[in-house]
């Protein structure tokens, strides 16, 4: 299931329970507004994506003596690096008090 307003949602664990049983590094890959041009509702882009969509590579991280919940934290934490903060979960958000 894909985020309806392009906030970052919890992962699902496949990706890291392979991880660590292959002893596979995971390089996260971050795409940024792809709701803006294909939201979740739509089977093909509403609008060019030029100048909108960004994409960043981030190092590799080592899956080597590390469980699928501390690799889960590690992606989400490089993810939320470089998203957007309209793109942040709402419980990261920090907020004025």
């Amino acid at each position: 299931q894909r985020s309806k307003d392009g906030t970052l949602m919890d992962f699902k664990g496949g990706l890291f329970l392979a991880a660590v049983k292959t002893n596979v590094p995971i390089v996260p890959i971050t795409l940024h507004h792809t709701h803006a041009v294909m939201p979740s509702n739509s089977l093909f882009p509403v609008q060019s994506g030029a100048g909108k969509l960004h994409v960043h590579i981030h190092d590799a991280i080592e899956t080597e003596g590390k469980s699928e919940e501390e690799l889960a934290a590690s992606v989400r934490s490089a993810f939320l690096k470089t998203l957007p903060l309209e793109q942040h979960p709402l419980e990261t958000i920090p907020t004025a008090e």
